[in-house]
């Protein structure tokens, strides 16, 4: 008879106890700025000074992954068509729910420019429909005092929810 007690007492305990959801957004989608400007001296977006188009240039349908090691989305056929003709200084920005979470350039690997205080995109040469998300062009940035956002809680919560998240 002390048993059903005992058991009684650890079922409520088991039931009442609820795993932590994930926390993110609904969608994540890349956007085109509808206006920009730079801080001066430095190739990096001016959140202050800038905004987003109205529609997304690429769609949350679009990202069908994320790596958060490699820093690389795995995006749809159409979508990568769209990044292909994108021109070099091509100003973008990542967001959840419309919020930006960062900012940065479209620079493919045969820019002969640099830009070495932003976060730059290109199409991967590692696999098909992929692009990375690099700290910086045409090498990587000195990131301390660089607020990273490429795997924000936020942004990876998101994508978790959507099973698009991989390591």
């Amino acid at each position: 008879m002390k048993l059903i007690p005992i058991l009684l007492i650890f079922n409520i305990i088991l039931l009442s106890c609820k795993k932590d959801k994930v926390s993110g957004g609904e969608t994540v989608e890349i956007y085109l700025l509808k206006t920009s400007q730079t801080v001066p001296g430095k190739c990096q977006i001016d959140a202050a000074a800038s905004s987003i188009q109205d529609t997304p240039e690429i769609t949350n349908d679009d990202i069908l992954e994320y790596s958060q090691i490699a820093r690389e989305f795995k995006l749809s056929a159409i979508a990568i068509q769209k990044v292909k003709a994108f021109h070099d200084f091509t100003p973008f920005a990542v967001t959840v729910d419309r919020k930006v979470i960062y900012y940065g350039f479209f620079k493919p690997g045969i820019s002969s420019s640099s830009c070495t205080n932003s976060i730059t995109m290109d199409i991967s040469l590692s696999s098909g429909n992929k692009i990375v998300l690099r700290l910086g062009y045409p090498a990587a940035i000195d990131d301390a005092g660089f607020d990273d956002q490429r795997n924000n809680s936020w942004l990876l919560g998101t994508l978790e929810k959507q099973g698009k998240l991989r390591p």
